[in-house]
């Protein structure tokens, strides 16, 4: 049996979508993922390209420690990038360890749980260290991660038992499968030593909690949390921070998506998730994101699929092969004449004769030449990473490019790494030709693996314009701009700085 769900209005743009609840079939219709859900999302009414299906507010989200000092702890803004602070980022008095991008959002954090965290954090860093975890920070944070959680979802719930009709903005954590029983012994080990340590030596980050019931709400939080928690990341998609967002855990994988999900990062407000539509949706059609990285190979993708969330992807992506001949230009070598591939060790020397499993290709026939060539490549690729002057660095770089364009198909995923790498040492030597041509080659690439509308065409296809631009090429580069609003307009939002930056350019050049 099933049921479904209308999400509240106040964060379903709309009644956008509906939760579905049962084992996997709404008049017979499995998820399209082919993963075995206990819920799964359907569009309530036909959904257009750049529309926001969902928005909601993180349950709880936790900035990653290398930002900490350079983002503010609760909206995750860059300090001193809002309005009016420049030089007046904020930092808490008493445990020194949060910081913050204006009044609003210290007072903002101190109400949501600051102040319950504020002298604990220290105590429980050290009963963690003391406990000899291994981890380090990472306990940590999930430490602190899952007892945000734990009380805002409980609040939550509190709210909606007395208020009619009430319902939590971010969703429960009740909302989210658990791997309770499904972990290896030794990750289960490590959350049950990371929960008693919680309910021990810092009982406070639970109030009204016994200790035994605060031990198994942490233990239980963190084995939803393994699936089902997110990245936060920036208009670049870089990661700040991770976040717990149970509406949008229910979105099933497809490796060929309709949605998207997206951060607002708002002054005053803790991050909210934004579930973008990327493609025309039907009603009652299911909405899907990608839980992999779409420029992997299919069997890669299949591989972390499986070893991370236990599921053999069915999507239609992979049921109907669209894939095999991007599959094929991945791992190619020169003429497509068979796969060039590294072993397990590293070397392309070793590869064994039989390929990965759904590879298109056999072995490339063997080639002392081609070997040595694309090692000393690898060993110039990582003499580049050490070196400090950025001449020298895209030098080597530019040389692994030479070595492995001779041996491998131009979308070579080995080949697409190095012109990335390139592309980043040529912008830090300032040399704007380098960078342009390694930056069309990345492009280019981006064009194969990923949808049409992915984000990180459109960021770099923007680059690429402004590089063009800077040579003097103001009619590519107003080709570029042009493309590159085409799509960032519906995974950025019309409003976002970045598209009204690129409608200013285009205003410029027209």
């Amino acid at each position: 049996s099933f049921r479904l769900a209308l999400l509240p209005t106040a964060m379903a743009a709309g009644a956008a979508v509906l939760f579905v609840h049962g084992p996997d079939a709404v008049s017979g219709r499995r998820p399209s993922s082919g993963a075995l859900a206990g819920r799964f999302v359907v569009a309530a009414r036909a959904l257009a390209p750049g529309e926001v299906a969902l928005r909601a507010p993180a349950l709880g989200a936790l900035l990653h420690e290398q930002h900490q000092g350079r983002r503010c702890d609760w909206c995750f803004c860059a300090l001193g990038s809002t309005s009016g602070s420049v030089g007046k980022s904020l930092r808490c008095s008493r445990c020194k360890a949060v910081f913050y991008c204006g009044r609003a959002c210290q007072e903002a954090d101190w109400k949501a749980g600051h102040k319950i965290e504020c002298g604990a954090r220290s105590i429980l860093e050290q009963a963690l260290e003391a406990s000899c975890l291994r981890g380090g920070d990472a306990a940590l944070k999930d430490a602190l991660l899952a007892a945000r959680c734990v009380r805002a979802s409980s609040a939550a719930a509190a709210t909606a038992a007395t208020s009619a009709g009430s319902s939590s903005r971010s969703g429960l954590l009740s909302d989210l499968e658990t791997l309770e029983g499904r972990l290896e012994a030794d990750e289960q080990s490590v959350f049950r030593h990371i929960a008693d340590v919680v309910a021990t030596s810092v009982p406070q980050l639970l109030p009204g909690a016994t200790e035994g019931s605060a031990a198994q709400a942490v233990f239980d939080a963190l084995c939803r949390f393994r699936n089902n928690n997110f990245a936060v990341v920036d208009e670049l998609f870089l990661a700040l921070g991770a976040g717990c967002f149970p509406h949008a855990a229910a979105l099933n994988h497809s490796c060929a998506p309709n949605c998207l999900l997206a951060y607002e990062l708002t002054p005053g407000q803790a991050p909210h998730q934004v579930v973008r539509v990327m493609e025309n949706i039907a009603e009652g059609a299911e909405l899907t994101h990608s839980y992999v990285e779409l420029a992997l190979p299919s069997w890669e993708r299949q591989a972390s699929l499986q070893e991370v969330y236990g599921f053999s992807c069915a999507c239609s992506s992979c049921s109907s092969g669209a894939h095999t001949l991007t599959d094929t230009k991945l791992v190619a070598g020169a003429g497509e004449v068979g796969a060039v591939l590294r072993a397990p060790s590293g070397a392309y020397a070793e590869y064994a004769s039989a390929p990965p499993p759904r590879c298109p290709l056999p072995p490339a026939p063997p080639s002392a030449e081609r070997d040595v060539a694309l090692a000393r490549a690898d060993a110039l690729i990582n003499e580049a990473a050490g070196e400090e002057a950025a001449e020298k660095e895209l030098s080597l770089l530019n040389e692994v490019c030479r070595l492995r364009s001779r041996w491998l198909n131009p979308r070579h995923m080995d080949l697409a790494e190095a012109h990335a790498v390139a592309h980043k040492a040529a912008m830090a030597a300032g040399d704007w030709a380098e960078a342009a041509e390694h930056c069309q080659r990345v492009v280019e690439q981006y064009l194969e693996v990923y949808p049409v509308w992915h984000p990180m065409i459109g960021i770099q296809m923007h680059v690429l314009a402004e590089l063009r631009e800077s040579a003097g090429a103001s009619k590519e580069a107003l080709s570029w701009y042009r493309r590159a609003l085409d799509i960032l307009r519906l995974t950025h939002g019309e409003k976002h700085s970045m598209v009204e930056d690129l409608r200013g350019r285009l205003r410029e050049l027209s």
